[in-house]
Protein backbone atom coordinates (compact mmCIF):
# COMPACT_ATOMS: atom_id res chain seq x y z
CA UNK A 1 0.00 0.00 0.00
CA UNK A 2 1.57 3.65 -0.62
CA UNK A 3 1.69 4.99 2.64
CA UNK A 4 3.66 8.09 1.21
CA UNK A 5 7.19 7.12 2.61
CA UNK A 6 9.26 8.58 -0.48
CA UNK A 7 6.97 11.99 0.09
CA UNK A 8 9.06 15.09 0.50
CA UNK A 9 8.09 18.39 0.94
CA UNK A 10 10.77 21.17 2.20
CA UNK A 11 10.19 25.06 2.72
CA UNK A 12 12.87 27.57 1.33
CA UNK A 13 13.88 30.51 0.07
CA UNK A 14 14.37 31.14 -3.22
CA UNK A 15 15.42 33.85 -6.10
CA UNK A 16 12.12 33.58 -8.31
CA UNK A 17 13.92 35.52 -10.69
CA UNK A 18 16.38 32.52 -11.76
CA UNK A 19 14.21 29.93 -10.70
CA UNK A 20 12.49 27.87 -13.71
CA UNK A 21 9.61 29.04 -14.83
CA UNK A 22 10.60 32.96 -13.48
CA UNK A 23 7.42 33.32 -11.52
CA UNK A 24 7.72 37.18 -11.17
CA UNK A 25 6.65 36.91 -7.11
CA UNK A 26 7.89 38.65 -3.49
CA UNK A 27 6.97 37.72 -0.13
CA UNK A 28 4.91 34.72 -0.62
CA UNK A 29 5.97 30.87 1.20
CA UNK A 30 7.69 28.52 -1.57
CA UNK A 31 7.72 25.01 -1.31
CA UNK A 32 9.11 22.10 -3.13
CA UNK A 33 7.32 18.85 -3.19
CA UNK A 34 8.49 15.69 -4.54
CA UNK A 35 6.81 12.30 -4.91
CA UNK A 36 6.70 9.90 -8.14
CA UNK A 37 5.53 11.41 -11.18
CA UNK A 38 5.45 14.89 -9.15
CA UNK A 39 7.62 17.60 -8.41
CA UNK A 40 6.06 20.62 -7.58
CA UNK A 41 7.01 24.09 -6.76
CA UNK A 42 4.38 26.01 -4.89
CA UNK A 43 3.89 29.68 -3.81
CA UNK A 44 0.92 31.09 -2.33
CA UNK A 45 0.00 33.90 0.32
CA UNK A 46 -0.18 31.78 3.44
CA UNK A 47 1.66 29.14 4.88
CA UNK A 48 -0.18 25.35 3.83
CA UNK A 49 2.93 23.57 4.48
CA UNK A 50 0.87 21.18 6.34
CA UNK A 51 -1.55 20.75 3.62
CA UNK A 52 0.37 19.91 0.73
CA UNK A 53 0.82 16.18 1.87
CA UNK A 54 -2.88 14.79 1.80
CA UNK A 55 -4.12 15.52 -2.21
CA UNK A 56 -1.13 14.57 -3.04
CA UNK A 57 -1.13 11.27 -1.89
CA UNK A 58 -4.88 10.73 -2.28
CA UNK A 59 -4.64 11.64 -5.88
CA UNK A 60 -1.82 8.84 -6.23
CA UNK A 61 -3.71 6.18 -4.10
CA UNK A 62 -6.74 6.85 -6.97
CA UNK A 63 -4.54 6.51 -9.62
CA UNK A 64 -3.24 3.09 -8.20
CA UNK A 65 -6.42 2.23 -7.82
CA UNK A 66 -7.58 2.58 -11.40
CA UNK A 67 -4.65 1.07 -13.16
CA UNK A 68 -4.98 -2.11 -10.97
CA UNK A 69 -8.41 -2.00 -12.73
CA UNK A 70 -7.46 -0.77 -16.19
CA UNK A 71 -3.69 -2.09 -16.24
CA UNK A 72 -3.08 -0.19 -19.74
CA UNK A 73 -4.20 3.17 -17.76
CA UNK A 74 -0.56 4.65 -17.12
CA UNK A 75 0.56 3.60 -20.26
CA UNK A 76 -1.70 4.00 -23.14
CA UNK A 77 -0.99 6.65 -25.78
CA UNK A 78 -4.39 6.68 -26.74
CA UNK A 79 -7.46 7.34 -24.81
CA UNK A 80 -8.80 4.98 -21.97
CA UNK A 81 -12.63 5.18 -21.29
CA UNK A 82 -13.67 6.19 -18.06
CA UNK A 83 -15.81 4.12 -16.12
CA UNK A 84 -18.71 5.15 -14.06
CA UNK A 85 -17.12 4.36 -10.64
CA UNK A 86 -13.52 6.39 -11.34
CA UNK A 87 -13.12 9.42 -8.67
CA UNK A 88 -13.73 12.73 -10.80
CA UNK A 89 -10.52 13.97 -11.22
CA UNK A 90 -9.44 10.45 -13.10
CA UNK A 91 -12.63 11.05 -15.23
CA UNK A 92 -11.54 14.37 -15.93
CA UNK A 93 -8.53 13.23 -16.90
CA UNK A 94 -10.25 10.90 -19.39
CA UNK A 95 -12.17 13.44 -20.74
CA UNK A 96 -9.39 15.55 -21.74
CA UNK A 97 -7.39 12.50 -23.04
CA UNK A 98 -10.53 11.53 -25.32
CA UNK A 99 -11.03 15.56 -26.35
CA UNK A 100 -7.61 15.61 -27.52
CA UNK A 101 -6.83 12.03 -29.16
CA UNK A 102 -4.60 11.18 -25.85
CA UNK A 103 -3.93 8.54 -23.08
CA UNK A 104 -5.00 9.80 -19.95
CA UNK A 105 -1.40 10.22 -18.34
CA UNK A 106 -0.31 13.26 -20.48
CA UNK A 107 -2.60 15.19 -18.38
CA UNK A 108 -1.60 13.75 -15.19
CA UNK A 109 0.81 16.66 -13.97
CA UNK A 110 -2.03 19.62 -14.40
CA UNK A 111 -3.99 16.80 -12.46
CA UNK A 112 -2.01 17.02 -9.26
CA UNK A 113 -2.14 20.62 -10.05
CA UNK A 114 -5.74 20.81 -10.33
CA UNK A 115 -5.97 18.27 -7.11
CA UNK A 116 -4.15 20.40 -4.92
CA UNK A 117 -5.89 23.58 -5.72
CA UNK A 118 -9.25 21.38 -5.35
CA UNK A 119 -7.76 21.49 -1.45
CA UNK A 120 -6.75 24.56 -1.05
CA UNK A 121 -7.05 27.27 -3.51
CA UNK A 122 -10.86 28.62 -1.47
CA UNK A 123 -8.22 29.63 1.41
CA UNK A 124 -5.75 31.59 -0.22
CA UNK A 125 -5.38 35.10 -2.15
CA UNK A 126 -2.90 33.69 -4.35
CA UNK A 127 -1.61 30.44 -4.84
CA UNK A 128 0.86 28.67 -7.59
CA UNK A 129 1.50 25.24 -8.56
CA UNK A 130 4.58 24.38 -10.39
CA UNK A 131 4.48 20.58 -11.70
CA UNK A 132 7.50 19.89 -14.70
CA UNK A 133 6.19 23.10 -16.53
CA UNK A 134 2.32 22.93 -16.36
CA UNK A 135 0.72 25.82 -13.86
CA UNK A 136 -2.44 26.47 -11.68
CA UNK A 137 -2.67 29.68 -10.92
CA UNK A 138 -4.90 32.07 -8.64
CA UNK A 139 -4.30 35.27 -7.84
CA UNK A 140 -5.55 38.83 -6.62
CA UNK A 141 -3.08 40.61 -9.02
CA UNK A 142 -1.14 40.49 -11.91
CA UNK A 143 1.63 38.06 -12.73
CA UNK A 144 4.29 37.12 -15.04
CA UNK A 145 5.33 33.35 -16.25
CA UNK A 146 8.57 33.36 -18.25
CA UNK A 147 8.48 31.28 -21.17
CA UNK A 148 11.32 29.01 -21.87
CA UNK A 149 11.70 27.77 -25.33
CA UNK A 150 15.04 26.10 -24.90
CA UNK A 151 16.08 28.03 -28.20
CA UNK A 152 18.30 30.49 -29.56
CA UNK A 153 15.78 33.09 -30.65
CA UNK A 154 13.68 33.12 -28.08
CA UNK A 155 14.83 31.46 -25.31
CA UNK A 156 14.06 33.40 -21.94
CA UNK A 157 12.71 36.75 -23.58
CA UNK A 158 9.19 35.98 -23.22
CA UNK A 159 6.64 36.15 -20.70
CA UNK A 160 2.62 35.45 -20.31
CA UNK A 161 1.17 38.44 -18.67
CA UNK A 162 -1.69 36.99 -17.01
CA UNK A 163 -4.42 39.27 -15.21
CA UNK A 164 -6.11 38.58 -11.64
CA UNK A 165 -9.38 38.47 -13.42
CA UNK A 166 -8.27 35.47 -15.81
CA UNK A 167 -7.73 33.36 -12.82
CA UNK A 168 -7.96 30.76 -11.77
CA UNK A 169 -6.28 29.23 -14.98
CA UNK A 170 -3.84 26.46 -15.80
CA UNK A 171 -1.32 27.55 -18.30
CA UNK A 172 1.27 24.26 -19.57
CA UNK A 173 3.87 23.67 -21.54
CA UNK A 174 5.08 20.87 -23.51
CA UNK A 175 8.21 20.17 -25.80
CA UNK A 176 9.95 17.65 -28.69
CA UNK A 177 12.95 19.56 -28.44
CA UNK A 178 13.59 19.16 -24.41
CA UNK A 179 12.84 17.91 -21.21
CA UNK A 180 11.38 14.20 -19.84
CA UNK A 181 7.74 13.84 -21.10
CA UNK A 182 7.32 11.99 -24.34
CA UNK A 183 6.71 14.38 -27.63
CA UNK A 184 5.95 12.81 -30.90
CA UNK A 185 6.46 16.94 -32.38
CA UNK A 186 9.25 18.63 -33.05
CA UNK A 187 8.07 21.55 -31.35
CA UNK A 188 10.52 24.11 -29.30
CA UNK A 189 7.61 25.37 -27.01
CA UNK A 190 3.57 24.44 -26.65
CA UNK A 191 1.66 26.88 -24.15
CA UNK A 192 -1.73 25.92 -23.58
CA UNK A 193 -4.25 28.48 -21.20
CA UNK A 194 -7.37 26.56 -19.87
CA UNK A 195 -9.53 27.00 -16.72
CA UNK A 196 -8.03 24.13 -15.88
CA UNK A 197 -4.30 22.53 -15.52
CA UNK A 198 -6.33 19.14 -16.67
CA UNK A 199 -7.39 20.67 -20.09
CA UNK A 200 -4.46 23.05 -20.40
CA UNK A 201 -1.76 19.96 -20.02
CA UNK A 202 -4.09 17.17 -22.60
CA UNK A 203 -4.12 20.38 -25.46
CA UNK A 204 -0.44 21.39 -25.10
CA UNK A 205 0.83 17.47 -25.30
CA UNK A 206 -1.51 17.14 -28.57
CA UNK A 207 -0.63 20.31 -29.86
CA UNK A 208 2.80 19.59 -29.31
CA UNK A 209 2.68 16.36 -30.99
CA UNK A 210 1.26 17.98 -34.11
CA UNK A 211 3.95 20.13 -34.63
CA UNK A 212 6.49 18.79 -36.65
CA UNK A 213 7.69 21.73 -39.08
CA UNK A 214 7.48 25.36 -39.11
CA UNK A 215 4.56 25.44 -41.22
CA UNK A 216 2.48 23.09 -38.58
CA UNK A 217 2.63 26.54 -36.37
CA UNK A 218 -0.65 28.03 -38.50
CA UNK A 219 -1.96 24.48 -38.87
CA UNK A 220 -2.35 23.69 -35.09
CA UNK A 221 -3.59 27.58 -34.61
CA UNK A 222 -6.26 26.84 -36.72
CA UNK A 223 -7.21 23.77 -36.04
CA UNK A 224 -7.22 24.02 -32.35
CA UNK A 225 -8.90 27.96 -31.75
CA UNK A 226 -12.04 26.60 -31.97
CA UNK A 227 -11.88 24.65 -29.00
CA UNK A 228 -13.31 25.84 -26.88
CA UNK A 229 -11.33 24.88 -24.03
CA UNK A 230 -8.56 26.73 -25.13
CA UNK A 231 -8.56 29.95 -24.23
CA UNK A 232 -4.90 30.75 -25.69
CA UNK A 233 -1.83 29.25 -27.05
CA UNK A 234 1.95 29.82 -27.95
CA UNK A 235 3.74 28.06 -30.30
CA UNK A 236 7.70 28.31 -31.02
CA UNK A 237 9.32 26.00 -33.54
CA UNK A 238 12.51 27.56 -34.58
CA UNK A 239 12.94 31.22 -35.41
CA UNK A 240 9.01 31.22 -35.90
CA UNK A 241 6.16 32.08 -33.01
CA UNK A 242 2.25 32.00 -33.10
CA UNK A 243 -0.12 33.06 -30.82
CA UNK A 244 -3.76 33.31 -30.01
CA UNK A 245 -6.42 33.81 -27.63
CA UNK A 246 -6.25 35.68 -24.62
CA UNK A 247 -2.64 35.18 -23.40
CA UNK A 248 -0.46 38.66 -23.31
CA UNK A 249 2.88 38.61 -24.78
CA UNK A 250 5.50 40.89 -23.19
CA UNK A 251 9.49 40.68 -23.19
CA UNK A 252 11.37 39.74 -20.03
CA UNK A 253 13.17 42.54 -17.87
CA UNK A 254 16.56 42.44 -18.36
Amino acid sequence: MDNGKDLNIDRFHVDRSIYRKNISLKDKYCYRLKYKYTDLFITSDRDILKELEAPVLSFYKEIGKVSLDEPVFEKSLVPVRARSHYPVLIKKMCRAARMFGIGPMAAVAGAVCDRIAESIAHTCRFLMIENGGDVYIKSDMPVEIGLYSGNKYFSDRLNIKIDAEQTPCGICSSSGSMGHSLSLGRSDLVTVMSDSAILADAAATAIANSIKEQTDIKKAISRYKKNKEIKGLVIIKGDRIGIWGVIQIGTMAK
